[in-house]
């Protein structure tokens, strides 16, 4: 099996059903197939080859037939990388493959080939999004904080707080009196944490029962924004400075640290939104005097910063597979593709929906990603 060449007239995909255009091409079974189909067909390559080396452990020359085995497979495989580069090379697309170190012996015996190969190949031509295979109409005043567990989606429609299921039907609704919220999912807790202005709150998905937390909070200044990790609750202020709370989410959300402003950016320097995604937060950052802004990705661990991209106007940041992000820009309705290493893998702009612009972006499983215009909600598929 060999990676097909890429043309400008690619072919479909020929599993049933299937809509997604070829990437490669299985010659054994003359099948084109799309990145999943591909992956699949992969693992059941890797088991083809698990049972070849059980069966042969039962010979006299199991070492040497499993290492013809393994040299096939490893030819193999390095040939498909080599030719999705080049075909991706050909079509002016950037691709993150690295280097490829793989231990075949370990690799086989862990099932680990497919996942590898998937966390190198990176998505590439993310935009224009795919139309969006699911569509509701949003009330004009709602927020536009969103998050998910595993099951739900929830939204703001004042003057509710409501769950959607992955249809975006709306299945459960709690009346909603306060002006701001801002909503992030916390798995350890099994519960989305909801942040106004003055208060931290709790909502049970299953029984939608809130509930207010008592935090300790030595600054007073009103609450921004709120992003969780598996262990931890992250707290910024509405101020010109930068201060960030830290509080562990587990027995009970418990006061840790406050950030100093300086630790985070410099002075005249405040946060406008920020994101978690595996041990790293993006930070939204506007300047005060400069009025210059700008992308800021540091370690959640020691807060240094990894990489940092200037922006020429306020947005919004959704964290998408292989540790890249969106930055949403509505105003002049700028979407940006950055790679997990701080480049712009593609710039796009649409003026043709400057009237109804995404003004919000997450993303909900590895192919889903739901955007909020300020008319709708949207269910896109990843290619």
């Amino acid at each position: 099996m060999s990676a097909g060449n890429m043309t400008s007239l690619l072919k479909l995909c020929s599993v049933d059903l299937c809509e997604r255009s070829a990437l490669a091409v299985c010659e054994c079974h003359n099948k084109d197939l799309c990145n999943d189909h591909f992956m699949e067909h992969t693992t059941q390559l890797i088991s083809v080859v698990n049972q070849t080396n059980i069966n042969t452990d039962q010979t006299k020359n199991t070492s040497l037939e499993k290492r013809s085995c393994l040299t096939v497979l490893n030819k193999w495989c390095k040939s498909v990388y080599q030719n999705v580069k080049r075909s991706n090379i050909e079509n002016n697309q950037q691709i993150e493959l690295g280097e490829l170190e793989v231990n075949f012996n370990e690799s086989i015996q862990n099932n680990t080939i497919v996942e590898d190969i998937s966390s190198k190949i990176s998505q590439q031509n993310l935009f224009p999004l795919e139309q969006p295979y699911r569509s509701v109409q949003v009330a004009s005043k709602s927020s536009i904080s969103m998050a998910c567990s595993n099951k739900y989606l929830l939204i703001e429609q004042k003057p509710y707080l409501c769950l959607l299921d992955q249809t975006l039907t709306i299945v459960k609704q709690i009346p909603w009196p306060c002006e701001y919220v801002n909503i992030c999912w916390a798995s350890t807790l099994n519960q989305f944490i909801l942040v106004t202005k003055k208060n931290v709150f709790t909502l049970d998905e299953n029984t939608m029962e809130l509930q207010e937390c008592t935090i300790l909070h030595h600054n007073k200044k009103d609450w921004s924004c709120a992003a969780c990790s598996d262990t931890t609750l992250y707290l910024s202020t509405i101020d010109m400075s930068a201060f960030l709370y830290e509080y562990t989410l587990h027995p009970s959300i418990e006061f840790v640290k406050e950030w100093h402003p300086l630790a985070i950016c410099p002075l005249y320097e405040s946060i406008l939104t920020f994101s978690y995604r595996n041990e790293k937060l993006a930070f939204i950052i506007c300047n005060a005097h400069t009025f210059q802004n700008r992308l800021d990705l540091h370690s959640s661990i020691t807060f240094e910063v990894l990489w940092s991209i200037p922006l020429s106007i306020l947005a919004r940041c959704c964290s998408i597979n292989n540790d890249q992000w969106i930055i949403i820009n509505a105003l002049e309705t700028q979407l940006l593709h950055i790679s997990s290493d701080g480049n712009i893998l593609q710039d796009y702009r649409n003026i043709s929906s400057s009237m109804n612009p995404i003004v919000n972006a997450i993303q909900w499983s590895n192919d889903t990603i739901v955007t909020a215009t300020i008319k709708s909600l949207n269910l896109h598929k990843l290619s």
